[in-house]
């Protein structure tokens, strides 16, 4: 059996695969290294459809769900990618306890009314039954087991996977969110397929309760004009938004730490000012839900305004966007103003649009010397990427200047923090730099400012401890509106 999927691709074979880790920071370390493997080479292969990579809630298991057209592209794709891929070596890494493994082919499952919203909590659930027969029953158990559940708020689908060998099916339902989950596992209506569901299996089910951290569509093959190059921000190669959505991933910790020391209130009105693919607006949203979120960039294309009821996104130049002085409890920008020709006047702007008492938060990079970097190749790479951006108009040493610039626009409360982010930071930051230099790194080369040669030592060094640095400080500044 196939099924489609949002995509339009073909699912006929699904592959699940479960590795046990002996603490959250191996957890968070194999999330990277799955999700960097899937966007440099997986997507690219034949009969690749989508990924989906799943921290348990514990922190204790990464669950990886791969759908592909047949199971003879599964196979052959085994002979693709690098030799040495850490997908090939998995079991044999620091850290982890156990693999487990499951595949099978997709059957008629349900959905329910939030079948298009993305999941906020998944449950993997592997059920061991004797044959293929009992397999099939639990698959019809499933879409015949009330029709309340296509009408249960905040329940997306239940996915039924019947294994080759008919001794397991997996059971892989989806919630908008936790609160959804419990009133659906709350629900009386629940129970009563559960003893014919258990007459079914030969042993206990096996559950993992998840977060959907990734999910990776399959792509178009990179540009042939060079073997280190996608084609920047080129649509039908990978895509920008997944650049910005690992930046969020790695920075979004750290924004959320600063704010939630602020005395933030249910009824604040905040602004974001560039928020990218909106997580911290959608964050935001959630912390002050009597209050608003006005979320303003130049392109919100990746924006959902109905993402929630207190939120307006507004397509404008924030440097000609305007706001009546007192408007708002907190401004945040974030890696927004380095990019701007005059980040003083656009701060200063900011300034007036917190009502007295609010809050401005403002975070932006200092990169450090290209001349201490501990290996030529870095040095060369480091150059040349700063020399790009300020060619393009940023100023990559305005984050030092911030605490100081804050003062003297007339903030009280002053304060600051320091992240740093370079290659062997964390599994994210070799992620997102990996993404970024084949995204861009081309333009680095045809530019003659680095060789094609440079550029793949570059990122063959990537994760490993002679190519470890520590390039750039995210500078993390905030103060206050003075009350009179």
């Amino acid at each position: 059996m196939t099924t489609a999927t949002a995509t339009g691709g073909q699912v006929g074979y699904v592959t699940f695969e479960e590795l046990k880790v002996d603490e959250p920071g191996t957890a968070d370390e194999l999330v990277g290294v799955l999700a960097t493997e899937v966007r440099t080479w997986v997507r690219y292969v034949d009969g690749f459809v989508s990924a989906r990579i799943h921290l348990s809630l514990d922190g204790t298991h990464v669950v990886s769900r791969v759908e592909w057209t047949s199971e003879e592209h599964f196979r052959a794709s085994s002979r693709c990618g690098p030799e040495d891929s850490p997908l090939r070596t998995l079991p044999d890494r620091p850290g982890v306890v156990s693999v487990s493994a499951f595949a099978g082919t997709p059957a008629a499952g349900l959905e329910g009314p939030a079948a298009t919203e993305r999941p906020g909590i998944v449950s993997v659930a592997k059920r061991h039954v004797k044959n293929q027969e009992a397999a099939q029953d639990l698959a019809r158990l499933l879409r015949t087991s009330g029709d309340w559940k296509r009408e249960h708020p905040g329940f997306i689908s239940a996915a039924p996977y019947i294994g080759l060998d008919g001794t397991m099916y997996v059971n892989y339902p989806q919630w908008t969110s936790q609160e959804s989950f419990r009133a659906y596992m709350d629900d009386p209506r629940n129970a009563a397929g559960l003893d014919a569901i258990a007459a079914l299996e030969t042993a206990p089910p096996d559950i993992v309760m998840c977060l959907l951290v990734e999910h990776i569509d399959a792509a178009s093959r990179p540009s042939p004009r060079s073997p280190y190059s996608t084609g920047s921000l080129e649509q039908d190669k990978v895509s920008p938004l997944d650049q910005v959505r690992l930046f969020e991933r790695k920075y979004d910790p750290t924004t959320t730490d600063v704010i939630v020391r602020l005395p933030i209130e249910p009824g604040w009105r905040c602004l974001e000012l560039g928020p990218g693919a909106g997580s911290m607006t959608y964050w935001l949203a959630e912390k002050s839900p009597e209050g608003s979120v006005v979320a303003v960039d130049i392109d919100t294309g990746h924006l959902d305004a109905t993402r929630a009821p207190n939120l307006t996104v507004l397509e404008a130049d924030i440097t000609q966007q305007e706001f009546p002085e007192g408007s708002f409890d907190l401004v945040l920008a974030r890696a927004v103003l380095e990019h701007l020709p005059d980040p003083d006047r656009m701060l200063a702007r900011a300034r007036r649009w917190l009502a007295p008492g609010g809050w401005l938060v403002v975070e932006d990079f200092y990169f450090l010397p290209d001349k201490d970097a501990p290996t030529a190749v870095g040095r060369s790479l480091l150059t040349a990427y700063v020399r790009h951006m300020e060619a393009h108009g940023a100023d990559m040493r305005w984050g030092r200047r911030l605490p100081a610039t804050l003062a003297r626009a007339g903030l009280t409360d002053v304060d600051m923090r320091v992240t740093p982010a370079g290659p062997g930071q964390s599994a994210v930051d070799d992620e997102l730099i990996a993404l970024r230099m084949r995204q861009e790194g081309h333009t680095l080369v045809d530019s003659g400012q680095v060789t094609a040669a440079e550029l793949a030592e570059f990122l063959e060094l990537l994760g490993t401890p002679d190519g470890r640095d520590m390039t750039t400080l995210m500078v993390s500044a905030w103060g206050r509106r003075p009350r009179a």
